[in-house]
């Protein structure tokens, strides 16, 4: 049951390609004018082309979370879905297919910075992919959660950014930091790559939970 869950949810990442398609070239626009103005004149610094990584990957995620939503939306699928699967099969079987989705395209962001932006060179290109997929994994948990609750709201398009934003601060703070402290360290540093685990499990056991009062609600 799950994996026929889990390919229902690719189908609709897949009718929604041309969204990221569009968010695509929206990072890699952002990336060039991020180049032209600054970068051409006087190279950012390490922290500063992190910071554009991490903005770039909230934007992705919450894009792409919100166009899987209204998909499933329009054709019904949630509640369709609920007839044969629990509503936490649901909720994490959507969150696994977007993260999938957006590990890939971060990948292509990763190696578009480090075209564009000295700081952000190639040798560090893994490292830089394992920390973006790290976040979008949190960010992932926590977008899907909080639409799926603003789903209760008419002013659904409004109500998901209220939502998402207050609780993806501290992922921003201290998962920055963490990767910050990585790259000071001789070595691998585990706890940096934990800290952004432990926010992964926290805001997925957090939306299982907001999810399951909803349910008993209704």
């Amino acid at each position: 049951m799950f994996l026929k869950v889990l390919k229902k949810e690719f189908l609709l990442v897949g009718r929604s390609l041309g969204g990221v398609l569009s968010l695509l070239s929206l990072s890699f626009c952002l990336i060039f004018i991020f180049y032209s103005s600054i970068e051409v004149n006087e190279a950012l610094g390490e922290r500063s082309v992190r910071g554009l990584k991490w903005a770039i990957v909230f934007l992705l995620n919450f894009v792409l979370v919100g166009q899987s939503l209204w998909e499933e939306r329009e054709s019904g699928g949630w509640n369709a879905s609920l007839s044969s699967a629990s509503q936490s099969t649901l909720y994490f079987a959507k969150s696994l297919v977007i993260w999938i989705c957006t590990s890939l395209v971060n990948l292509a962001i990763v190696a578009a910075l480090s075209v564009f932006f000295q700081s952000a060179n190639m040798e560090r290109f893994a490292g830089e992919w394992l920390f973006s997929c790290l976040g979008s994994f949190s960010l992932v948990f926590l977008g899907v959660s909080m639409g799926l609750i603003s789903e209760e709201s008419r002013l659904k398009e409004i109500v998901l950014p209220l939502l998402q934003l207050p609780f993806s601060i501290p992922l921003f703070l201290f998962g920055l930091e963490a990767e910050e402290r990585f790259w000071r360290e001789i070595g691998f540093y585990w706890p940096s790559v934990f800290l952004l685990l432990f926010f992964a499990l926290f805001y997925g056991t957090l939306g299982g939970l907001f999810l399951e009062i909803l349910r008993k609600e209704n």
